[in-house]
C-alpha cells in the first residue's frame, strides 16, 4: 500500500531546476515545472544562446535531455528515481557552437498531495433493518422485494461445484421452483408450481425476514415458510400436500444462504 501511495504521489511530481551559479556569457536555466500531462520528467528551460546537445547529471548519472519545443526534458523517469533527484546537486552539460560549456544545477521536486487512498469497502447489509418488528401486510409490502426475484440455495457457487445441491427459486410471476441437482444420472429433482397465495408474513427489526405461502404443483397443494436472517443464511419448511401446516413440518432444508436473482433448474 505504501508503495502505491508513493507512485500515486509521484507519478504527476514536477521537478524544476533553478541555477546556483552561470559562467559569463554562458547560456542561464530558468525554473519550469513539467506538465503532469507529461509524465515524470525532469524539464529544463535553456535561455539565451541555443545549445544543440544537453546532458543532466546527478549523483554521476548521465541522463540525455531531448529539446521539446523552449524546453529540454528527460525521458519518463521512475518515481524511485525522481525521488532520490529531487533536491540533488546537479551539472548541466550542454554544447554551444562546438563548445561544451557546465553549468551547476539544483534539481527542485515541486510536491503534489498524494491522491487519497479510496475507502476500504464496507460490508452493505443485505436488508434495511426498521428497527421495530414488523407482520402481516406492513411486513409484506417491506419484504416482497426481497421474496420475489430471489434464490435460497446451499451451494452458492451453482453446481457442478458442489456434488449436491438444493435449490429454491421465487419468480415475481409467482413461479417457484425445487432443484436437487446431483452427478448421478436419474437423481436430480426438478419441481415447478406456482404460489397460489401469501398466508403469512415476519419482519424484524434487524431486517430478517419470512414469508410463508400455499402453492400447487401437480394438482396438489403444499405451504412452504421461507426465512431469512439478516446476514442472507435461511431455512425452508415444508409441509406436505394433506399435512396441517400449524403442526410441524414435513421437511427442513437449513444451510440455504440467500441470493438476488431466480434461478430454475438449469445448469
Amino acid at each position: 500500500m505504501l508503495h502505491k501511495i508513493i507512485l500515486s504521489a509521484l507519478a504527476a511530481v514536477a521537478i524544476t531546476l533553478g541555477l546556483l551559479s552561470t559562467p559569463a556569457g554562458a547560456a542561464s536555466l530558468t525554473a519550469q515545472p513539467t506538465a503532469v500531462t507529461q509524465g515524470a520528467r525532469v524539464v529544463v528551460t535553456i535561455k539565451g544562446k541555443k545549445p544543440t546537445k544537453a546532458t543532466l547529471v546527478v549523483a554521476g548519472t548521465r541522463y540525455p535531455l531531448k529539446r521539446k519545443g523552449k524546453v529540454w526534458r528527460t525521458k519518463s523517469l521512475s518515481a524511485q528515481t525522481l525521488a532520490a533527484m529531487s533536491g540533488a546537486k546537479a551539472k548541466l552539460k550542454v554544447r554551444i557552437k562546438g563548445k561544451n560549456k557546465t553549468l551547476n544545477t539544483t534539481v527542485q521536486g515541486t510536491s503534489v498531495p498524494p491522491t487519497p487512498a479510496p475507502p476500504a469497502p464496507t460490508n452493505q447489509p443485505l436488508f434495511v433493518a426498521p428497527g421495530v418488528d414488523r407482520v402481516g401486510n406492513e411486513a409484506w409490502e417491506a419484504v416482497k422485494g426481497y421474496f420475489a426475484n430471489s434464490t435460497l440455495t446451499d451451494c452458492p457457487a451453482g453446481w457442478p461445484n458442489c456434488p449436491v445441491e438444493q435449490r429454491f427459486g421465487f419468480f415475481e410471476n409467482g413461479t417457484t421452483w425445487y432443484c436437487r441437482l446431483t452427478n448421478s444420472a436419474g437423481s436430480d429433482i426438478r419441481s415447478q408450481a406456482s404460489i397460489v397465495g401469501i398466508v403469512g408474513a415476519e419482519q424484524k427489526a434487524d431486517g430478517a425476514w419470512a414469508v410463508s405461502y400455499q402453492d400447487e404443483a401437480y394438482g396438489y397443494y403444499h405451504y412452504y415458510t421461507v426465512r431469512v436472517a439478516a446476514n442472507g443464511s435461511g431455512t425452508v419448511q415444508y409441509w406436505a400436500s394433506g399435512v396441517d401446516p400449524n403442526g410441524p413440518p414435513s421437511e427442513v432444508y437449513s444451510g440455504l444462504q440467500w441470493m438476488r436473482g431466480a434461478k430454475d433448474c438449469s445448469y
